[in-house]
This record gives structure tokens, C-alpha cells and sequence, in this order.
């Protein structure tokens, strides 16, 4: 079922009734990390495999010697906020990012997230309510869904009204958009930089990514591609699996 947009641009149809069954898993019981032990109480920061690093000592040596690359972890998990591109052009994958966000932001008390088109809207406070609620209040939410996107516009308002609590050292930014943008590039350029001073790292969430030739080549995209570290697709289960492991909530 995709979304379906009224007149006023409120969303009337799309949300899944019900969360689907493959993240009913989703737990923050399942650690990315380890812990070393000493006398066998936990010392020192969490450790994980480096499997980059790994996997690169590996096919220097021609083999899989079992030996593997430990990387301590820099800081806790942090603080994360996600700014969720809900403009026209993201209407066919509301239904995928929705339940998804209502997992993650269950599972970690310091998860926050904000839709954005031309305008900003913080949907932290309805998507913590039950399944059913959160369905019935983001549908009640005006002037937000199916608009067009002025993301720098909604990043400048967004750094205003929020920026200055929520963002930290410690904050990870995840950014879900397609990129499409008719609004003023200085703008964006202007607010990304200054998100990118004041977290920890910024993610970018692009689910055309998964098509096949897919470049980078919309303005916004291009400026992303100066601040964010991380561009994932999440665009299928195993996608979006992975990302909740790399923002610290697993799925057995």
C-alpha cells in the first residue's frame, strides 16, 4: 500500500495497520559491542572486530589466519536524531521508514525524530505512544505530508528551534531523504555545515541508492556528500537491519 496524499497535503492513507513482523525483533538486548573483563569485571571501553581491518590483513596474508583486528569504541552511543524527508517525493516509502523509526525510537530512550518537506515537525512524542496512536496522530499532523522540499529552508528552521539541545558532540544525525530539492542550495550548504560542527557524525539515508547506476548528482546530494560520513541505501530488510546494529538497537 502506498501513500496517499489529500487535499492540504495531510496524509490519509499509507502507514502500516500494524508493525510488520520482521521487526518485531528489533531489541537493544542485542550489543554491537563487547566488553573486555579484568578479573572478571568489565573494564575499559567496549571493543568490537574491526572487520574492515580484518579483512584487509586477511588478503595481505592470503589468509584466514583467525587472527582479528579489535577497535575500541570512541564514545557512548550517543544521542540520535533523524530528520525524515515525508515531502511528495518519499510518499512510497513512508510506510517503510515509519515502523522502522517506531522501533528504534521504543528501543533507545534518546532517539528523536523530525519530519521535514517545506516545513518541520517533531514526531518524537507520537511515535513513542502506542502503534495504533502514533498511526492516528501522524495522520492528524497538518501542513507536513506530501509537500514539496525546501531542505534547507526545513534544516535552517530545524537547527533553530532544536539544534542548540539536541545537538552534541555525542549526537549521531541521520538525515532520510531522496535528495530532491527546489529550495536555496546556500541554505543547505549553510545548515549542514553547521550541524556537521556540532555533532558527532551525520548520516545520510538515501533509499534510491539501491537503484541500479544510481550517482549522486542532485544539488543537495552533492553538498551532502561534503558533510556527511556515512551515505547508506536503506532501502530493504536487510539494509535497514544493518543500520539498527550500526546505531546500536540489533535484530535477532
Amino acid at each position: 500500500m502506498k501513500a496517499s496524499w489529500a487535499e492540504g497535503h495531510s496524509i490519509t492513507g499509507g502507514l502500516p495497520e500494524r508493525l510488520p513482523d520482521w521487526l518485531l525483533g528489533v531489541s537493544r538486548r542485542c550489543p554491537r559491542w563487547e566488553q573486555v573483563a579484568r578479573r572478571g569485571e568489565p573494564h575499559g571501553r567496549p571493543i568490537r572486530v574491526d572487520w574492515g581491518r580484518t579483512l584487509r590483513r586477511w588478503a595481505r596474508t592470503g589468509h584466514s589466519d583467525g587472527f582479528v583486528v579489535w577497535r575500541r569504541m570512541p564514545h557512548g552511543p550517543g544521542r540520535l536524531v533523524v530528520l525524515w524527508d515525508v515531502s511528495g517525493s518519499m510518499a512510497g516509502y513512508v510506510e517503510w521508514y515509519f515502523p522502522w523509526l517506531y522501533r528504534l525510537i521504543h528501543e533507545r530512550p534518546d532517539v528523536y525524530v523530525f519530519g521535514f518537506g517545506t516545513a518541520v515537525a517533531d514526531l518524537s512524542d507520537p511515535l513513542r505512544a502506542s502503534y495504533t496512536e502514533a498511526v492516528r496522530r501522524l495522520y492528524e499532523e497538518p501542513s507536513l505530508w506530501g509537500s514539496g522540499t525546501a531542505i534547507g529552508h526545513a534544516f535552517k528552521e530545524w537547527n533553530r528551534r532544536f539544534g542548540r539541545r539536541l545537538l552534541g558532540s555525542s549526537t549521531r544525525l541521520v538525515i532520510i531523504s531522496d535528495g530532491w530539492d527546489v529550495g536555496n542550495p546556500d541554505d543547505l550548504e549553510s545548515a549542514l555545515l553547521g550541524m556537521a560542527h556540532r555533532s558527532r557524525e551525520i548520516w545520510w539515508v538515501n533509499p534510491l541508492m539501491v537503484t541500479a547506476g544510481f550517482e549522486a548528482k542532485t544539488r543537495a546530494l552533492k553538498i551532502a556528500l561534503h558533510y556527511t560520513q556515512h551515505m547508506e541505501a536503506g532501502a530493504t530488510i536487510d539494509g535497514l537491519r544493518a543500520l539498527s546494529w550500526k546505531f546500536g538497537v540489533g535484530v535477532r
